[in-house]
């Protein structure tokens, strides 16, 4: 019987069948997966997506010029920077209060978000209601995006744009009222709160009722507080939880209530690293557009007698048809890496929401809801009809992961 070559000689050291590469140190880490985010929200389904998402959701916001003045701010562009404040404000003093360790600091981290509601009533009056449908656009939006990540990133299969926006529109519902439901409930806590106070501190010989029974209403303070403060931090898990798992917005609220308070350092690590890495793809990919607005005016503009204002002006306002047509151009490669910013944002939270699942429940990467297959199986519901050809290729990449 011949001896096998790597122990012909006993002296010899073992051969190995091929080198020790990166991806053999890494593959039972769940972090370095984080690093996919960038390319993944590359796909251009993804981007077209978001840039029609986020289109129509201006144009909606855009409707309250017809009773405002046109050199108003916009509606969209008004809660986009409350949006933008809140999270800063939340990011500068949360950080602040677990420096410190000061509770003030904490409790005003939250008080931008608080705002907004307030702001926009403010300035737009009923009209603020039309926020409502640019939230859901860009919901049902990112949902297409969060599901084509989950597919990709689950079983390695890539869903058409068509089918990924067939799904979240059929869960406009579910990615609505999971934000909107936790709200809903703290504003009817605020009415029931705030209408017994009206009974028993209105008059001098109820307040002694009201004040025994005021230990309710901090009860009930305390519950809307608790869902306030947890949809906010789990409002990255809230869509991928509609997506990943079909779920409707009570499951969803379940799942991100409990993953959050379940790993928090685990989850803000995985937070920290996909705004890193995401936000230096982003950056990469904004500096190329501004990069092709800018070559494309200088070029333009190099041998031109009269040139139009804006080439060597960009920023002023157009005041002829063609320096419209012009500014609609230049904006086109800035709306394109916002798009793919949105995909970045929403690619992530997906990959966010899969780790985190995995750490708190064990539930297998590539468990994601697939329509005709059992849930955390790869068996059809139906085996004597089977399952779709896409469903089943994802079924069977799914068993493989699985083994």
């Amino acid at each position: 019987m011949s001896t096998p070559p790597t122990t012909s000689n006993a002296s010899s050291p073992i051969r190995l069948a091929r080198p020790i590469s990166l991806a053999d140190l890494t593959e039972d880490l769940l972090w370095p997966r984080l690093l996919r985010i960038p390319a993944m929200a590359l796909r251009p389904a993804s981007i077209t997506i978001g840039f029609f998402g986020m289109l129509a959701a201006a144009l909606v916001g855009d409707i309250a010029r017809l009773w405002r003045a046109p050199s108003s701010v916009s509606l969209s562009t008004l809660l986009s920077d409350e949006l933008e404040r809140a999270f800063s404000i939340f990011s500068r003093e949360g950080m602040r209060g677990l420096q410190t360790a000061d509770g003030s600091a904490v409790q005003n981290a939250f008080s931008g978000f608080f705002r907004i509601p307030r702001v926009l009533w403010d300035q737009f009056s009923w009209g603020s209601l039309l926020a409502l449908i640019s939230i859901t656009l860009i919901l049902i939006a990112g949902g297409a995006v969060s599901r084509i990540a989950a597919c990709e990133f689950a079983h390695g299969v890539r869903i058409s744009w068509v089918e990924a926006l067939g799904f979240a529109l059929r869960r406009w519902s579910s990615l609505l009222f999971s934000f909107l439901g936790p709200l809903l409930a703290a504003l009817f806590i605020y009415a029931c709160v705030a209408a017994a106070g009206w009974v028993f501190f209105s008059y001098g010989w109820t307040q002694i009722i009201g004040a025994v029974l005021f230990f309710l209403a901090m009860l009930a303070s305390a519950l809307a507080v608790c869902l306030i403060v947890l949809t906010i931090l789990g409002a990255p898990l809230l869509v991928p939880a509609v997506t990943c798992e079909s779920a409707d917005a009570i499951e969803a609220m379940q799942r991100a209530y409990a993953y959050v308070p379940a790993k928090p350092l685990r989850y803000l690590l995985y937070v920290v690293l996909a705004v890193i890495v995401g936000g230096v793809a982003v950056a990469i990919g904004t500096a190329l557009c501004s990069g092709i607005t800018s070559f494309s005016l200088s070029a333009a503009g190099a041998w031109a007698k009269q040139p139009p204002r804006l080439f060597a002006y960009p920023m002023t306002p157009a005041n002829s048809p063609s320096e419209w047509v012009l500014r609609l151009w230049m904006g086109v490669p800035l709306a394109i890496a916002a798009a793919y910013g949105f995909s970045v944002v929403f690619t992530g939270c997906t990959v966010i929401y899969l780790l985190l699942r995995r750490v708190v429940d064990g539930q297998a990467l590539s468990d994601i809801w697939v329509p005709g297959v059992l849930p955390g199986t790869a068996m059809p519901t139906d085996p004597a009809a089977g399952a779709a050809p896409a469903d089943a290729s994802a079924s069977r990449e799914a068993g493989e992961d699985d083994e």
